[in-house]
């Protein structure tokens, strides 16, 4: 390989090891001890946990030492995560105050601050189930209400009068078979797979693919050997994108509220997506959503040597410039995966995402079989190029508002 390729691949590989570096916390987590996670800017937090819930855990004999955390610390922001990651808890179930404790049947979880009758009731319930959240989010005043959820189907509210030994019971019963991630499929499984056949519709990865193609057929290429290179080109983009989506959804879970990131990511979505209109209808507006010149220079040379190892280049360099094309897309869908379902299954939803995400280019590479063809497809690309633009942000801009109005809530 040339030597001028090795700071495309040094910076390439860089990029593509701190996407997908997940944090996990050094300090081990001992299981037996009940862990207390408090913000040190949460006024009512630190009092709630010293006078109420200490007491009434130990009241019934558990947290007799427990662990307490301080969680607006890096480090024991990071241990949270690990514990809520052990145990599947959901993103959007969250609040200011968390207390992990050890039962006989498995975990109690208590978000915010209940009352200390239902924590002794919970505790000495005979049919606890192996996992289960208790959870109170009003902060200031009387509580007027409470929530059970036993890792299927949806959050139970009850009245705050209600005795836990008769919410149980009902909140099992009416939870359903389903675990979160699936519960939540009637509305992730169509964004997930609406919006990663629109983030495909870009030309940053149509038009490198398209002059591969014609290339390759101009060097009298077979078509063994012309699909093979088009694989490969495909799988980097592939393999490059899912690196950015998982170092993002990593970084996002980072926030204390994860329905404002989504929020957050859908007006992204709705902004990127007005700057296309705006490139339409003005084009020398000088914010432009394009591959930078110097990287299509250098995708250009990469490909017309039509090697593999530099085929592998173009395809690890337009994975990462695709981004600024239509990375409002991603990002908000990232931000609603956050949102709404588990670390396991978000990653799950990411991975369907970008499947959908190269469908469009598979079906490019299989279609192409002559030279003509392929010379057509650049060529329409070309003429088109604009007028995608102009669908894509409307697009973007209609996806970012039906998020907003239907979705996160």
């Amino acid at each position: 390989m040339p030597k001028r390729l090795f700071p495309i691949f040094l910076f390439s590989i860089a990029v593509l090891l701190a996407a997908v570096h997940t944090t996990t916390a050094q300090q081990e987590v001992d299981p037996e001890r009940t862990h207390i996670f408090f913000s040190a800017g949460c006024a009512d937090c630190w009092p709630y946990a010293e006078d109420v819930l200490i007491p009434a855990l130990q009241e019934q004999g558990a947290a007799a030492n427990p662990e307490i955390h301080d969680y607006t610390r890096p480090e024991e922001r990071e241990r949270l995560l690990v514990i809520a990651d052990s145990l599947d808890l959901p993103r959007s179930i969250a609040d200011s105050l968390y207390a992990f404790v050890p039962t006989v049947a498995g975990n109690l979880v208590i978000l915010g601050h209940v009352p200390p009758n239902l924590i002794q009731a919970a505790l000495a319930a005979p049919d606890l189930p192996p996992r289960l959240v208790l959870w109170q989010p009003e902060m200031h005043g009387k509580p007027t209400e409470y929530r059970l959820w036993a890792w299927a189907g949806e959050v139970q509210t009850f009245a705050i009068d209600t005795p836990f030994a008769e919410a149980l019971p009902q909140a099992l019963a009416s939870a359903g078979p389903l675990p979160i991630g699936l519960a939540n499929l009637g509305q992730l499984l169509p964004a997930v797979i609406v919006t990663g056949l629109v983030d495909s519709v870009n030309p940053c990865a149509f038009a490198v693919i398209l002059l591969l193609l014609a290339f390759l057929f101009t060097l009298r290429q077979s078509r063994g050997y012309i699909l093979k290179l088009g694989f490969v080109y495909i799988g980097m983009i592939f393999l490059v994108y899912f690196a950015i989506g998982l170092g993002i959804l990593q970084a996002v879970r980072f926030s204390d509220n994860p329905h404002f990131v989504a929020r957050a990511g859908s007006w992204l979505l709705i902004g990127l997506g007005v700057i296309n209109l705006i490139e339409y209808f003005f084009p020398n507006f000088p914010i432009k959503l394009h591959m930078p010149k110097i990287a299509g220079a250098h995708t250009n040379a990469l490909i017309k040597q039509a090697t593999l190892p530099t085929t592998m280049a173009a395809g690890l360099l337009v994975g990462l410039c695709t981004f600024p094309c239509s990375g409002g897309i991603y990002v908000s869908i990232i931000t609603l995966l956050n949102a709404k379902t588990t670390l396991a299954w978000g990653v799950s939803y990411l991975a369907l995402y970008n499947v959908m995400f190269v469908l469009p280019l598979i079906v490019i590479l299989l279609m192409v079989g002559n030279r003509m063809a392929a010379k057509a497809w650049a060529r329409w690309e070309r003429e088109h190029a604009l007028k995608i633009r102009l669908w894509y942000g409307v697009i973007m801009v209609a996806l970012g508002a039906v998020m907003l109005l239907t979705v996160i809530n």
